[in-house]
């Protein structure tokens, strides 16, 4: 499924990439509150989380459940039709997408009218370059609405937000990214062997790799917290190893925390890019911490919902009938055993998620290819990025 940029408003996150927009057909509203949940009771507890694969790819869907041909692109304003389409269906793979789906999600299509003075129209009139069908659509504005009942994100779609004046910066941002960079590497606290005399060591001292080491962080947020630096100064052009050298380290530095207090156990990853996503030093690194019980705050909450998921559908795996709908829908890109999910509720936008059984080359190759569409083909030079790992 494709989704425009700038056509999403959230009260939470937006999907990337190519973006796709077709025009949606009024006789496919549908009222969600009159559709009762199927709870799925076909499958045993299963406490490990292990990916199994959906033997029908998203074609199949599209032919079989969606109803549309396999050259024409999934689009999120044709949500409410393909799930229609879907319940109508008498195929039993059908119903068990939908049954999913009812589970996970709720699904709404409502419609916001305006009343726009003469004066005022000329004004759109200018922003929509005159286009009667656009100035049509404003006047009667269609919205999708997609609720995850267990996490409590939740999507708001409006196309014509797509259509709305921008701004324009009058320094490119590779212009201004690039001074950056360079002005940053004079006085790096981080660069060659200036972390030795200008960061400080975790009570057990300092963990290094090749490409990566660690720097605890002197203004700590909760009790094991360090830096994973990356020997190279340049967030933007990491290679393939580099991004996999600081998760090897983080996951040694993790083990290490943990044989000294068996009581912290929840392994979590925060990285920063460039100062516009919050980070305070440009050189590349990671935050990662150690908690006791519980996660902070979003991550804690998805594990609830998906206990909450499993306990009220007799043991089905969210994670997988997440990522099920997903694949449905063609919003995931299989990279070996890791998956890059586009996904239906995102807080923020151009948010990406990787689901994955463990870390590991395909993971890291995952994230690579992820960083370099944000770089390469968007020219997102900032972008904030968190990670959660299994329980210690």
């Amino acid at each position: 499924m494709q989704l425009r940029k700038d056509g999403t408003m959230f009260i939470f996150l937006i999907i990337i990439f190519f973006l796709i927009i077709l025009f949606y057909q009024h006789h496919y509203a549908i009222n969600q509150s009159s559709i009762p949940i199927q709870y799925i009771t076909t499958v045993t507890a299963n406490d490990k989380f292990e990916i199994l694969p959906d033997k029908h790819s998203s074609i199949w869907y599209r032919k079989h459940c969606f109803q549309i041909k396999e050259s024409d692109k999934l689009a999120i304003e044709n949500l409410v039709k393909y799930l229609n389409n879907a319940r109508l269906s008498t195929n039993e793979i059908c119903q068990e997408f939908v049954k999913k789906f009812d589970a996970l999600f709720r699904l709404e299509e409502i419609y916001g009218a305006l009343q726009i003075s003469p004066i005022y129209l000329k004004k759109i009139n200018k922003w929509l370059h005159n286009d009667e069908t656009l100035i049509g659509q404003i006047k009667k504005q269609r919205i999708i609405k997609v609720y995850n009942r267990h996490t409590h994100e939740e999507m708001l779609y409006n196309y014509m937000r797509s259509q709305r004046p921008q701004s324009k910066n009058e320094q490119s941002a590779d212009n201004y990214t690039l001074q950056m960079m360079e002005e940053s590497k004079k006085n790096c606290d981080f660069c060659g062997n200036n972390y030795l005399s200008s960061t400080a060591e975790d009570s057990f001292g300092r963990l290094e790799r090749s490409l990566s080491y660690t720097a605890a962080n002197t203004f700590k947020y909760d009790r094991w917290h360090t830096l994973i630096v990356s020997r190279n100064h340049d967030t933007l052009h990491l290679t393939e190893d580099e991004i996999g050298d600081m998760f090897e380290l983080a996951q040694t530095w993790f083990q290490k925390v943990y044989s000294i207090e068996s009581m912290y156990t929840c392994p979590e990853m925060i990285w920063d890019a460039m100062p516009k996503s919050g980070a305070s030093q440009v050189h590349t690194h990671l935050q990662v911490s150690l908690g006791m019980d519980i996660y902070y705050g979003n991550i804690e909450r998805t594990r609830q919902g998906a206990r909450h998921y499993a306990q009220i559908n007799q043991g089905r795996n969210y994670f997988n009938d997440y990522l099920h709908i997903h694949h449905a829908l063609d919003l995931t890109i299989p990279i070996g055993d890791a998956h890059i999910i586009l996904h239906l509720t995102p807080v923020k936008d151009l948010e990406v998620m990787v689901l994955g059984e463990k870390l590991d080359k395909d993971f890291y190759k995952a994230l690579h290819l992820i960083f370099r569409s944000f770089v390469d083909d968007l020219k997102e030079y900032s972008f904030s990025f968190g990670m959660y790992l299994p329980p210690m």
